[in-house]
């Protein structure tokens, strides 16, 4: 929606934004970014099959090996070829 609105001709954003789009669209990028970085650092990785838990990074303490993942997704049914 904000790129969208970049390339209107209105007052729809600053006139800095709408004169220099590039700068724009990697001030978004980055804000962006630095919002979904903020929000990982929880360490909760986990992988859920619809409603059933997989692997819980938050209960285990890492992150999930090979056989951690055959043996969660086994736990509900899929099988992985690996």
């Amino acid at each position: 929606m904000v790129m969208a609105m970049l390339f209107l001709n209105d007052k729809a954003l600053p006139e800095g934004m709408r004169e220099n789009k590039m700068a724009a669209i990697f001030g978004v990028f980055l804000g962006a970014n630095m919002i979904s970085s903020a929000l990982t650092k929880t360490n909760a990785f986990e992988i859920y099959v619809g409603k059933k838990l997989v692997f819980s990074q938050l209960k285990l303490g890492r992150t999930p090996n090979r056989e951690d993942l055959i043996r969660g997704f086994a736990s509900v049914g899929v099988t992985l070829n690996m």
